[in-house]
């Protein structure tokens, strides 16, 4: 008979047996893995907790392959010569049986992807805010020889802390600048790096001249994103050269009403076709949007705890025409009664009519989840969420209610309240739950 762990073991695989996890141990080196977060082509990123300290880290394990090691060199390199503010702190690397690992802060917050995707359009405020964050890490970047060449929503990590602190991640595919020495060729012939909707004209046609304007273009994009909730040229490869090659931006004020045109004008300089038309570095970019004026009053915490809703109507989803969006209510329909905490985990879906969903799991409270995934659940609809609990890691099955879902490009971010839950899986969400609002009253 099988013991209590050795069930959650089991459990947990079923969760991650659609990713490309090749972990199966629950220590690597001196870390103890807790969960699975992430799961990309080339690595997995596990909470985890250092054996001495038990200070907790995103440890990022990389997938076999020869190409792949001499671009984790390259990622330590680039993490080592940017600290500092708004970027992933670095703590470790090593290799441990022929893995090879990346230890960084682990942050509490959610991604600014999965935020995009709940909200359908940020706030002006809060945009220029990311803006403003994003493009003083990227200068710093700069300065140190570093492009980053990957930047996207999927990439930037919104903090639960005070002001909800935005930070750069991921520099798996960053270029080195590496004065008076060859360049190291850590990629094959043609071959594309990055997402084709966040990269610039240049990478697209995979030139040999691309450098920091790289990273102009793709602040630009997220920015586009974060108002409107689309980016200027969606699709693969070939749809988004074809169309970038052939037509202009939406232009903001045809997607959302209210960007200020002088926001929108910056916006757009930074997504022109030309790195020579575009900022030429992103001092230039910072600096312009620090010229931008501010208005306080309708900043909006972007977890919602000094929650002062702006004045006027509240955005509209990009996809309200969708027959998700018809069949479903805005978020803020439904008063909380329970309060929620930022949590990130990976997370299956199971349906009544037997299909699966697997996604993360981004808020939690003791009346429900947050949940992103690329398909939504229409309100109404009941299911089953297979998911890790917050403080233990156990793995257990609820069931819950969609109260609300919200379409963005390819994500759908879906509101569940929870029909039941045991009393003990109750106790460590709440648990949990007080343990986050208490760091974040004591940081405040």
């Amino acid at each position: 008979m099988q013991s209590p762990a050795s069930d959650d073991r089991a459990d947990r695989d079923s969760i991650e047996s659609s990713t490309r996890t090749r972990i199966s141990r629950s220590r690597i080196d001196r870390y103890s893995i807790q969960r699975l977060l992430a799961s990309g082509g080339g690595s997995d990123v596990f909470l985890a907790s250092h054996a001495y300290t038990a200070l907790p880290v995103a440890l990022k394990v990389l997938h076999e392959g020869a190409e792949r090691r001499a671009r984790f060199a390259s990622e330590v390199e680039a993490l080592a010569r940017v600290r500092g503010p708004g970027i992933v702190e670095l703590l470790d690397a090593g290799e441990h049986e022929e893995l090879q690992f990346i230890a960084c802060r682990a942050l509490d917050g959610r991604a600014l992807d999965g935020l995009v995707a709940a909200r359908g359009q940020l706030s002006v405020p809060d945009t220029l805010k990311i803006g403003l964050a994003l493009a003083r890490a990227l200068e710093r970047c700069h300065a140190h020889g570093v492009v980053h060449r990957d930047v996207k929503p999927a990439n930037v990590f919104i903090g639960a802390g005070p002001g909800s602190p935005v930070t750069l991640l991921d520099f798996g595919i960053a270029k080195l600048d590496r004065a008076g020495m060859p360049t190291v060729k850590l990629t094959r012939e043609n071959t594309l790096l990055g997402t084709p909707e966040y990269m610039a004209p240049e990478s697209l046609l995979l030139s040999s001249d691309c450098d920091h304007r790289v990273d102009v273009y793709g602040l630009g994009v997220t920015l586009y994103e974060c108002l409107t909730g689309r980016v200027p040229f969606e699709g693969n490869y070939a749809d988004v050269l074809m169309k970038l090659s052939t037509s202009a931006p939406p232009p903001l004020e045809t997607l959302r009403e209210g960007v200020p045109a002088a926001l929108a004008q910056l916006i757009l300089r930074a997504l022109q076709r030309a790195p020579v038309d575009r900022f030429q570095n992103l001092t230039e970019f910072r600096t312009a949007l620090e010229a931008l004026p501010s208005d306080p009053e309708h900043y909006i915490d972007l977890f919602g705890r000094s929650a002062t809703l702006p004045r006027g109507e509240p955005p509209k989803s990009t996809l309200a025409d969708s027959p998700l969006a018809k069949a479903t209510p805005e978020p803020g329909q439904y008063r909380r009664q329970h309060p929620r905490a930022p949590y990130v985990a990976l997370a299956r879906v199971a349906l009544s009519s037997g299909a699966q969903i697997d996604g993360r799991i981004e808020e939690i409270s003791e009346g429900g989840l947050q949940f992103v995934g690329p398909d939504g659940v229409p309100a109404g609809d009941s299911a089953t969420i297979r998911l890790a609990l917050p403080v233990s890691g156990r793995i257990r099955d609820v069931r819950a209610t969609a109260r609300w879902s919200r379409a963005v490009r390819a994500n759908h971010a879906t509101g569940f309240e929870f029909a039941e839950l045991a009393p003990e899986t109750r106790a460590e969400i709440r648990q949990y739950v007080e343990l986050m609002c208490a760091e974040s009253r004591d940081a405040d």
